[in-house]
């Protein structure tokens, strides 16, 4: 719908990201409007695109989708306009005497002849100027939104566009419009592509071609995990993306390559590859450190015998021969890999060479990627560990600084997670002779960034590995833990079992599947566990459908918190009390938490975090999120799309994490994505109960299906080329040792 009037009166204004709350008098009757609005004050007219809703509170509303501003064009309305504040420089009384003089000319003046301003008692010919210059400022800024929004763009966008060009975007984006893919977060190739359009830029212009080459790669990196892509699949998908010739796109790329935007590279078997120069300088980068740090140290196993029966006598324990060398190779070497599946040991193992460091003096630096992983590290080893981004102070940027880490050992756990950005940041922080040992399991989903940092590491054959395979398991305990390593193995798990950990139920259909789903997640596994219905967790494999992480949130909102306040946006609905999860990483989100008695604060807040609502401010759009570090995060409209519901997660997101109950609805869909690896790694998330939900026939399907995204990464390849330059492969140096 599209309303108009003047605005009586601003209730509420963000400034950082345009929020807003007016009164708009339509014809004399009262109307409060919400929504992101461009710079507005009091008396001015305006057009509004939207719809009504009704507010449990405040009832009445119109949601604002986009503002159409006009100068007034009344003697009222003029000095309402002028003495809002909006104009730095005129107040009421100042806005009072220029009306009075000038009328409704007003504005014309300012405009083309500002030094007659000077004509009203008690303005200057300077200040006369500057009221011009703030003038232009608010009409420039009004300008772009119109020409931003005049091409489809939506206002809270248009505004970040105007925070990156200010007064020049129109000239900028007329110029050339796809600066925005690489010059303006959250802006991609199709938005620019959308304004290119109406602008008439050519079809196989070297801006739209450039834009659409970097696109594809960027997508390949951030949708596939890719590093890299083969030369004849890159033309392919960039020629299609575009509508243009092979020939255009392979004369592009060689301008990418000529301006360093792009890397060529080849492959071990010869084939052809282009590389993001960022994602390119940080795999060979973490190459070439790792290599270093492989060849600082006597990679000779030491003696530990005693130190390892000393452990075990205290923990009364007896370590496997495999557990022993993996202990040896670790505490002895520079860089080590213990790779393992669920009840290996791997635990056990990070433990016993803790113990084995401190005998010998060495600090240990104990990391993890997520807030969670890093939870149950700490608390499974009895001292503190923290993520790898807070233990490197990656900043506001994204950055860390460049000081060494001043542990003489270093231990990441769920280094699965890890992707090559993280890997290189890390290496660069570790000085030579420093410990590194990289724990995870190489059969869980690779990292949800780019690279196979894990596996290739693993196949370079550069560092040490030590797999586990044999499963620490009395009769009587995990059957979670048996049933994850049959899957694993491509055999089909115990449904059938009486144990009280494992559970399979029947169902047929995704809308039978999800009405299971929702009973067993609100009631029947909280109260088997006796814990509270947000410590079991929904891991679905896909997004869509009735069975879906979508729809399943909905579902289990709407039963655990009923009628609450809540907070309805584009992308989702809120309410006090959600379950919610932090879904990207932002290095300068502040928080603030109670510890001990103490207030601390600080900044980042990262993927994967869980949380719940603690309170919905409707007036000014904010919700308060209460993580279970025990932080308090406010956020903003501008930040609040990076908070999603988190009853119903998909399996990728649950990397890293460990949940009392899980629970696993599987149905027909995409061979590509229901896997036995997606299978494995869900039931792996679960610590007392995993529940499936679904057909025998989907279950053996998923088992039986081995199939694993290939992911292009050169990490294996780097490391071979640059452990030969150091004439160093593992277990071979020119010194014999």
């Amino acid at each position: 719908m599209t309303i108009s009037g003047g605005i009586d009166e601003i209730r509420f204004r963000n400034e950082e990201n345009g929020y807003t709350i007016i009164v708009l008098d339509c014809d004399g009757d009262p109307l409060v409007c919400v929504g992101t609005f461009p710079p507005v004050s009091e008396g001015e007219y305006v057009g509004l695109e939207g719809d009504f809703t009704v507010h449990p509170k405040f009832g009445k509303q119109f949601k604002v989708s986009a503002v159409h501003a006009s100068r007034p064009d009344t003697l009222d309305g003029i000095v309402r306009y002028l003495g809002s504040g909006l104009i730095r420089g005129i107040g009421p009384k100042t806005a009072l005497a220029i009306a009075d003089k000038f009328g409704t000319h007003t504005f014309d003046i300012i405009t083309q002849n500002p030094s007659r301003l000077a004509e009203v008692k008690g303005i200057s010919k300077a200040k006369a100027e500057e009221i011009a210059q703030n003038y232009l400022k608010i009409e420039n800024m009004r300008q772009a939104m119109v020409f931003l929004q005049g091409h489809g763009i939506p206002l809270g966008t248009s505004l970040k566009i105007y925070k990156q060009y200010g007064d020049d975007t129109v000239s900028v984006l007329s110029a050339n419009p796809y600066r925005l893919v690489e010059e303006v977060d959250g802006i991609g190739f199709i938005t620019a592509d959308k304004i290119a359009a109406k602008l008439g830029v050519e079809k196989d212009g070297e801006y739209r071609l450039r834009a659409g080459v970097l696109y594809t790669l960027k997508e390949a990196a951030d949708r596939s995990g890719n590093t890299y892509l083969p030369d004849d699949a890159l033309v392919s998908s960039a020629a299609a993306l575009l509508g243009t010739g092979v020939e255009n796109i392979e004369n592009t790329l060689e301008g990418l390559a000529l301006s360093r935007a792009v890397k060529n590279i080849e492959t071990a078997e010869g084939i052809g590859g282009v590389m993001l120069l960022p994602l390119y300088r940080a795999e060979a980068g973490a190459a070439q450190k790792l290599v270093n740090l492989v060849s600082s140290q006597d990679m000779t196993p030491r003696d530990c015998s005693e130190e390892i029966a000393e452990f075990e006598r205290a923990e009364n324990i007896s370590l496997h021969p495999v557990q022993r060398k993996a202990i040896e190779l670790a505490a002895g070497g520079s860089v080590t890999v213990i790779t393992g599946g669920p009840g290996t040991g791997k635990t056990t193992i990070v433990k016993c060479i803790l113990s084995v460091l401190d005998g010998r003096g060495i600090k240990t630096a104990l990391m993890a990627p997520t807030g969670r992983a890093a939870k149950r590290m700490s608390e499974s080893c009895g001292r503190e560990a923290s993520t790898i981004h807070r233990a490197l102070m990656i900043g506001r940027d994204g950055v860390g600084d460049d000081e060494p880490l001043t542990a003489g050992a270093v231990i990441v756990d769920e280094f699965s997670m890890v992707d090559v950005y993280l890997f290189h940041t890390l290496l660069k922080r570790i000085r030579e002779g420093v410990k590194l040992i990289l724990v995870g399991d190489s059969d869980q989903l690779p990292s949800v960034g780019a690279g196979n940092v894990l596996k290739d590491v693993i196949s370079s054959g550069v560092v040490p590995v030590v797999k586990l395979e044999r499963i620490y398991r009395q009769s009587g305990e995990s059957l979670i833990v048996e049933n994850a390593h049959r899957v694993n193995n491509g055999l089909m798990p115990e449904l059938d079992s009486k144990s009280e950990d494992f559970f399979f139920i029947q169902a047929s259909g995704q809308e039978e599947i999800a009405d299971t789903v929702v009973g067993l997640a609100a009631e029947r596994i909280p109260g088997f566990l006796g814990v509270d219905p947000y410590r079991v967790q929904v891991l679905c494999p896909l997004k869509s459908g009735a069975a879906g992480s979508v729809n399943l949130n909905k579902r289990l909102q709407k039963k655990l918190t009923g009628g609450g306040v809540f907070l309805e946006t584009e992308e989702y609905r809120y309410v006090e009390g959600d379950k919610v999860m932090h879904i990207a990483n932002n290095y300068n989100l502040g928080w603030r938490r109670i510890n001990g008695g103490i207030a601390e604060s600080g900044e980042g807040v990262f993927n994967g975090d869980l949380g719940v609502i603690a309170e919905i401010r409707q007036a000014s759009g904010e919700i308060d999120v209460r993580f279970e570090d025990g932080r308090f995060v406010t956020y903003t409209p501008d930040v609040r799309g990076q908070l999603a519901p988190a009853y119903a997660i998909t399996v990728h997101k649950s990397q890293g994490s460990e949940f009392d109950g899980v629970i696993i609805p599987v149905f027909g869909g995409n061979p590509m994505i229901m896997t036995r690896n997606l299978l494995y790694t869900a039931i792996t998330r679960a610590k007392r109960a995993a529940v499936i939900v679904g057909d025998r026939y989907t279950v053996k399907r998923m088992v039986d299906n081995d199939y694993i995204a290939l992911r292009y990464s050169m990490m294996g390849e780097f490391l071979s080329r640059a452990a030969a330059r150091e004439t160093l492969l593992f277990g071979k140096r020119e010194d014999g040792k």
